[in-house]
């Protein structure tokens, strides 16, 4: 996230950035975010955890919010913005009930959400940049998997949409540290049944 008038790579004062430094900042406030959630976390003990100055971190993010507003994008797993078209619902299923068994990812969004009241712009840039692409992705591959014949004809596209994502959010508010991808994908795929899927 380069800040105002700045040239990518280059910090205000005209000194080229280190991308070592960028990535250990982006990795150490992710850390902190996860482990003491954003109330917690603070540019001096992002600073100490990523071996840098405190002068470094502020030459590159004005505020707390925007450093870990960074660090959510740094974070941000490529793999989960292809687009919609040919996926299947299996196949989404599959894919989302790998990433919800990974504990890591659970306390994230856990905290994420924690932030809401305190760091509102935190939980609005994520959810604009990362859930909310997601849910019209699911939306469009419910609407295909009607037209494929999946589900029975007139089906809502918008109650498949809400079943995965109740079910998603379900999973996420547990807190085990054992969930498998296996048991997530047996619930996700058990939902779709109760409504008329068919692979």
């Amino acid at each position: 996230m380069a800040e105002p008038g700045a040239v990518a790579g280059v910090e205000r004062h005209g000194r080229p950035r280190d991308p070592e430094n960028d990535a250990a900042i982006l990795n150490a406030a992710l850390d902190l975010l996860i482990e003491r959630g954003a109330a917690g976390t603070s540019i001096e003990a992002v600073a100490q955890r990523a071996g840098v100055a405190k002068l470094t971190v502020y030459r590159r993010w004005r505020s707390k919010e925007d450093l870990l507003m960074a660090a959510l994008e740094h974070a941000r797993n490529p793999d989960m913005d292809e687009a919609p078209a040919g996926r299947t619902i299996d196949e989404l299923v599959t894919s989302t009930a790998e990433l919800l068994s990974r504990p890591r990812f659970r306390a994230l969004i856990a905290r994420v959400i924690g932030a809401s009241v305190d760091y509102p712009k935190l939980v609005t840039a994520y959810t604009e940049r990362y859930l909310r692409p997601r849910l019209d992705a699911l939306a469009e591959i419910a609407r295909q998997a009607i037209d494929a014949g999946h589900f029975p004809p007139h089906t809502d596209p918008g109650v498949i949409h809400d079943i995965l994502a109740g079910s998603i959010g379900s999973v996420l508010l547990q807190h085990e540290q054992d969930v498998t991808a296996a048991q997530v994908e047996s619930r996700l795929q058990a939902l779709l049944r109760h409504i008329g899927y068919r692979p």
